[in-house]
């Protein structure tokens, strides 16, 4: 079977969610280091209907300009093909990282303009090419669409419930109480 030479992808020109666009583009190489990935599945957060609505403004990395972009920053997907001395390879999952240039400790403000979905271009596409470093692998026990919510979302309900705890600590107030609210879209 010949490999597709087109990639599907959704755009936004940051004016309303309603608005979200069909497109195509061709499908990226992966050069040094980096990987080709399909996308399975993805999660949308609420920063996505920001970007989508033009209000995810607040951050000097961003620019001043609405232009096309693909949004969405978390995916679970396969690697299809990898570049010369790239790390992973062919066959296995992973997932996106939202900051891609952010690999341990705080992040710093140089971080801030590697943001998946804006201002870098975001994961509402059939194919995208990743560097190596990131992307993480998904363990075989997750499905591709429990993988998909943990970029963001998962790294959100890991603060909410140990926000400023050291690494390894319980936390303080066992009677801690945070809300979740899943949305589950079929089509």
């Amino acid at each position: 079977m010949a490999q597709p030479t087109q990639s599907k992808q959704w755009l936004t020109n940051q004016d309303g969610v309603d608005k979200i666009y069909q497109g195509e583009a061709a499908i990226p190489q992966p050069g040094e280091k980096e990987v080709l990935v399909k996308i399975h599945t993805v999660s949308l957060n609420y920063r996505d209907t920001e970007v989508c609505d033009g209000g995810y403004n607040h951050h000097k990395s961003i620019g001043g300009e609405n232009k096309a972009l693909v949004p969405g920053s978390d995916m679970c997907g396969t690697v299809v093909k990898a570049g010369p001395g790239a790390s992973l390879k062919e066959g296995q999952r992973v997932l996106s990282i939202f900051l891609q240039t952010h690999q341990t400790g705080q992040v710093q403000e140089s971080d801030m303009a590697s943001g998946m979905g804006l201002p870098l271009e975001g994961v509402l596409q059939e194919y995208r090419v990743f560097p190596d470093t990131a992307l993480v692998t998904v363990p075989d026990y997750l499905s591709n669409e429990e993988a998909a919510t943990l970029p963001i979302a998962g790294t959100t309900a890991f603060m909410a419930m140990n926000w400023m705890q050291p690494m390894g600590k319980p936390i303080s107030n066992p009677e801690t109480t945070v809300l979740f609210q899943v949305r589950r879209i079929r089509h």
